[in-house]
């Protein structure tokens, strides 16, 4: 599993036990022997909330803070699941990232300059998917995958 070092963590988020939320068996036996939600669902709502401000702005200014937040935030949660030596769930935050940044960088309707800066910010998780799908042969066909999504971007805005 990569090393994912989460340097935005300096600060700690209070945890707030979650509504009902179904869970798979695995990631309910975690959160009972942590005592504690496995994200809280502040960092949860947050996350959805620069999701749909990154895939829908249509604006010609640019929002590196966003970006940052969103990174940051992303990149947190898959460092909390791969120390729970939860794989799938780590696997699961880097391709949400990957994908929301890459569905930006495709849409038509927003600026170029707002596409080639999330294309500019996609290799963060594209990166750590790409450490992941290497360690894993069974994985190769997604690898692939992803390194042609990330060669089409590149091309699509150059």
């Amino acid at each position: 599993m990569p090393d994912l070092h989460c340097e935005s963590a300096g600060h700690e988020r209070a945890t707030q036990p979650s509504s009902r939320v179904v869970r798979p068996r695995q990631f309910r036996a975690v959160q009972a022997m942590q005592g504690g939600s496995l994200v809280p669902a502040s960092d949860q709502l947050r996350l959805a909330q620069l999701e749909m401000q990154i895939r829908a702005y249509q604006g010609c200014e640019l929002h590196p803070e966003w970006l940052n937040e969103y990174l940051d935030l992303g990149l947190e949660l898959a460092c909390r699941a791969a120390e729970r030596q939860l794989q799938p769930l780590q696997e699961s935050w880097l391709t949400r990232m990957y994908n929301t940044l890459r569905d930006a960088t495709f849409n038509p309707c927003a600026s170029s300059n707002w596409r080639c800066q999330c294309l500019d910010y996609l290799y963060q998780p594209f990166f750590a998917l790409q450490h992941i799908y290497r360690s894993q042969p069974e994985r190769r066909n997604h690898l692939r995958m992803l390194v042609h999504e990330f060669t089409l971007a590149s091309r699509y805005l150059n």
